[in-house]
């Protein structure tokens, strides 16, 4: 007997299955190749000059910096570190043609490093390398040569004895919030001398703000208080960016905290208090800097928010972001007060009983 064959027509696949396939696929091979930049990075880092080996208690501080053209902020970098108590500097230098590595050579408390990794696919990579390999029984300090970081109160309890502090409470991260500071002027006006003193305003009108505890839902312990989550402010303002600004520079790693990047960390305990970035994105030649990385489009999303900068400037070549809503950054207990910054009541305690004994 003769079988009937009966034909059956293949279904096309919906465009959109097809679609969240490559899209899985391109997930999966950029993680892998995430994994294979973060196990080879190592051997891409090369000694220039400084101590080999840095070793630190848990109560001292490394301040770690990924930099690249940074010669106009380092001698005011190294002076703040100092002054702030860092027990050495450590420099990543990524390919800087400034003289970055040579100005600093030398020092007995500065060790640069060196890389060619491409800024774009290893920023992330390079600081968390620093942070655990710098970071060991000690706490550190990851900032970007344009941030000085301080804190409130710092005038009666000293670095040693925040850190004794955090250590006490078992914390083990202190958030901080960035904050742009700019001249009166405009900000494509050059001044490489005093960019300290000239830099002094701030405005905090377009910072939006919401819950720390929500955004990371669980991955950190968080203290009692509202602590919170900061995104825009100037930027916003001037360039309609919308950066996060709260970053995770303080921290004491160990096996179970994880450092994503500046900004994201997993399982750690928050400090009680926060600290401050004082962003001086501004000073040098600002200008060619943000041409720079357009043109290279070697940042986040292909550099997207600095095109919009460079908009803004090439739309107005005299940009000024001081306006009547600025203020002028007088002191960082100032920020306490307007509540950009936060202090629980039993920072404050330990503050007035460090005061009482000086």
């Amino acid at each position: 007997m003769a079988h009937t064959v009966t034909s059956v027509e293949t279904q096309p696949i919906p465009l959109g299955i097809k679609a969240r396939a490559r899209r899985k696929v391109r997930s999966v091979l950029s993680h892998v190749l995430g994994i294979a930049r973060q196990q080879t990075f190592p051997f891409r880092v090369r000694w220039l000059s400084g101590a080999r080996s840095i070793s630190a208690t848990a109560d001292e501080f490394i301040v770690v910096c990924l930099v690249r053209n940074g010669a106009i902020y380092l001698p005011e970098f190294l002076r703040h570190y100092r002054e702030l108590g860092a027990k050495h500097i450590v420099l990543l230098d990524n390919i800087s043609n400034d003289g970055t590595p040579e100005l600093v050579a030398g020092e007995s408390d500065v060790t640069v490093l060196s890389t060619a990794a491409p800024y774009k696919t290893h920023k992330d990579i390079m600081k968390r390398w620093l942070v655990t390999r710098f970071g060991r029984g000690n706490w550190v300090l990851c900032v970007d040569v344009d941030e000085l970081f301080d804190y409130p109160f710092r005038a009666a309890i000293g670095a040693t004895d925040l850190l004794r502090y955090l250590n006490q409470r078992g914390f083990t991260a202190l958030v901080a919030q960035m904050l742009d500071l700019f001249p009166r002027g405009a900000i494509t006006d050059v001044s490489n001398t005093n960019w300290r003193t000239e830099h002094r305003c701030y405005n905090l009108s377009d910072v939006e703000k919401e819950s720390y505890a929500a955004f990371y839902n669980g991955a950190n312990e968080v203290p009692a208080g509202d602590l919170e989550l900061f995104r825009g402010g100037i930027r916003l303002s001037a360039f309609g960016a919308k950066p996060l600004l709260t970053k995770h520079p303080l921290l004491f790693p160990h096996p179970g905290l994880t450092y994503v990047n500046a900004h994201h960390v997993g399982g750690a305990c928050i400090a009680d208090l926060t600290a401050v970035l004082l962003h001086y994105k501004y000073a040098g030649d600002f200008v060619d800097y943000v041409r720079d990385i357009v043109e290279r489009e070697s940042f986040w999303n292909n550099s997207r928010e600095y095109k919009q900068y460079l908009h803004a400037i090439e739309a107005d070549p005299q940009l000024s972001l001081y306006s009547g809503t600025a203020s002028e950054l007088s002191s960082v207990e100032d920020l306490l007060e307007r509540g950009f910054l936060v202090a629980s009541d039993g920072f404050r305690e330990e503050v007035e009983k460090r005061r009482r004994r000086n």
